[in-house]
């Protein structure tokens, strides 16, 4: 069955329960950012697999919104399809709000899956239709009942993630949560983000691909503390933890139930990560607090032994990539290996490292023009293959019981053009600038991102996306409150937090390119202006100088490269060969 074929399907149910307009989200009860199987109704609906999306369908228009990051890819796997791509925070490009005011006239019905929208964009939605005197009705979930082999949600045991790389057990997780509640002013949470649940309980699962997390809901207040999980999940091992830290645990389902049963109370409840089906079933005499999750702020700090594992990691993940990378540049005959072939060949490096799991995301590798695509993916049966010239660009991580990692390397496979070494000289400028940078305590990462960006503003170069992102320990590879980025202030940027710094250059028809590496937040000490801070890196992986312009660089540009190239070569090079360790020496000599 054709996109057309399912979008036609679609418009006739709607008719049946007289829908003038129906929206898909792209999310799970959840909100994660990736989704398990189940969830992924807009890829199952349009062919698109990018994870922002949004899509709106009437009797006579068919729209999908996604970011920056996802423009060429969408444009692709919607193509020859009715439905018309809309580009999020573009100018000419309405959101769907403005586009539901613009398409639907007063008295008209709107549908929406109260199960995967959460309570934050239901309240948009109901704003926008009762100016419009528009019904909504938030009960109609239709993917279901059209995606006949519609996958179910896994049921793989959830596991322990040991105090040995914790540092705190999950009973003085707890406690830590609810000191928070005296310092908001609330009675308890309920708590959706998997992520977050499997921090606060130290329990991991392989319910979503890459993300070890356990399909569960989680509720705390002052005296009880309960995991709603599928029993079948539950080992004896496992119920003995639960009952060691003091968490009861009920049928995952048993959440509404529990939220229904709460009376007089104050509810933190983050309406971003929460669904509008547990709002709806909230008695009156529950008084709601909007606010992150409590969890989310304690989960990004890490404690001592998560920054010592964490290192480690990044070390171990630091030696698969340079002896990929020294793989590669020795490769006797690259023109047999295309894209699939080498991320699959990263992935064996990876598997030798001590405590590796699996993937911490898809390994994005394009050759030329398709790493233009910032989130591409290559396909066994279509990957690009590889020439001697250009760029490869490899962004990959790994998941470790001591941390997840996430680094990306543009790599040189022969001659390259101008054009290209501008862009990457560029880009590692920026790059280190902001590696490099001191900064006030209390500063965003909106003011962190110009500094980023300065080398390319310059030469009226940008690139659509953020500068980095918050990464979590042995859990998502993306992670909040903090983050890099132009569009919102966003939290401050805190002692302990990890985020990334990759800057690109991204030109459709021609070639991306990316440097990022993984930098933790220290203290750099206090003065009558204030505390100040900096970053720690924390990837060793070399930079490919051959690549590099140096008639861009000025000396303190190549001070901090000929720096950062050291300690790559004195932290990696004892775990090489002789033969890739003098390789390695080579690639990180002083320029």
């Amino acid at each position: 069955m054709d996109v057309n074929q399912k979008l036609g399907m679609l418009r006739n149910l709607m008719a049946e329960y007289r829908l003038d307009a129906y929206v898909v989200s792209n999310s799970d009860p959840h909100f994660s950012e990736y989704l398990p199987d189940r969830y992924r109704q807009i890829k199952w609906l349009t062919n698109f697999s990018g994870s922002n999306a949004l899509v709106l369908v009437t009797n006579d228009q068919a729209l999908i919104w996604t970011d920056g990051r996802y423009f060429v890819q969408c444009q692709k796997e919607i193509a020859g399809s009715d439905f018309e791509m809309m580009k999020m925070a573009t100018p000419g490009y309405p959101n769907i709000f403005k586009t539901i005011e613009k398409l639907l006239p007063e008295g008209r019905r709107l549908g929406v899956d109260r199960n995967i929208l959460s309570q934050s964009d239901y309240e948009s939605y109901e704003k926008i239709c009762k100016n419009r005197g528009i019904d909504l009705v938030d009960d109609y979930d239709l993917i279901t009942e059209l995606w006949t082999d519609r996958p179910e949600i896994k049921k793989d045991p959830a596991f322990i993630h040991e105090l040995k790389y914790t540092g705190l057990s999950a009973k003085e997780k707890i406690n830590d949560l609810r000191e928070k509640f005296d310092e908001e002013e609330v009675d308890g949470t309920i708590i959706s983000s998997l992520a977050d649940i499997a921090w606060l309980y130290n329990l991991r699962g392989s319910d979503i691909a890459n993300n070890p997390v356990v399909t569960a809901y989680a509720y705390v207040d002052k005296k009880s503390a309960i995991l709603f999980i599928e029993e079948e999940k539950l080992s004896m091992e496992v119920l003995d933890h639960l009952k060691e830290n003091d968490i009861d645990y009920l049928k995952y389902s048993e959440v509404f139930a529990k939220a229904n049963n709460l009376r007089n109370m104050t509810l933190a409840l983050d309406k971003k990560t929460t669904a509008r089906s547990i709002f709806k079933v909230l008695d009156p005499s529950v008084k709601v607090k909007d606010i992150t999750d409590l969890t989310t702020k304690l989960k990004a700090i890490k404690n001592d032994v998560e920054i010592k594992n964490q290192k480690h990691a990044y070390i171990k993940d630091g030696v698969a990539l340079t002896k990929f990378i020294y793989w590669l540049k020795h490769h006797e005959n690259i023109e047999s290996e295309d894209e699939y072939t080498v991320g699959e060949k990263l992935e064996e490096f990876r598997k030798a490292q001590d405590l590796y799991v699996e993937p911490s995301f898809s390994t994005i590798s394009a050759y030329k023009e398709n790493a233009a695509m910032m989130h591409y993916k290559a396909e066994k049966d279509s990957a690009k293959k590889l020439e001697k010239e250009g760029f490869l660009l490899v962004d990959s991580g790994g998941q470790y019981y001591d941390g997840t990692t996430d680094t990306t390397r543009t790599i040189v496979l022969g001659k390259l053009t101008d054009e290209e070494k501008k862009d990457f000289t560029l880009t590692l400028k920026g790059h280190m600038d902001l590696m490099t940078t001191i900064f006030l305590a209390g500063t965003t990462g909106f003011a962190l991102d110009a500094i980023c960006r300065r080398p390319l503003w310059q030469n009226k170069s940008d690139y659509k996306c953020g500068t980095g992102h918050g990464v979590g320990y042995f859990l998502g590879v993306h992670e909040g409150p903090q983050g890099i980025s132009p569009r919102s202030a966003g939290a401050a940027i805190e002692p302990g937090m990890v985020v990334t710094i990759e800057p690109g250059v991204y030109k459709e028809g021609k070639h991306g390119i990316r440097t990022e590496n993984v930098v933790l937040v220290v203290e750099d000490g206090e003065t009558l202006d204030g505390k100040f801070l900096k970053f720690e890196c924390m990837s060793f992986v070399p930079i490919d100088l051959e690549a590099i312009d140096p008639s861009l660089l000025n000396d303190l540009d190549k001070k901090i490269i000929n720096d950062y190239h050291k300690e790559v070569y004195e932290k990696i090079s004892k775990y090489l060969t002789r033969e890739e360790s003098d390789w390695l020496k080579e690639v990180t000599k002083a320029i």
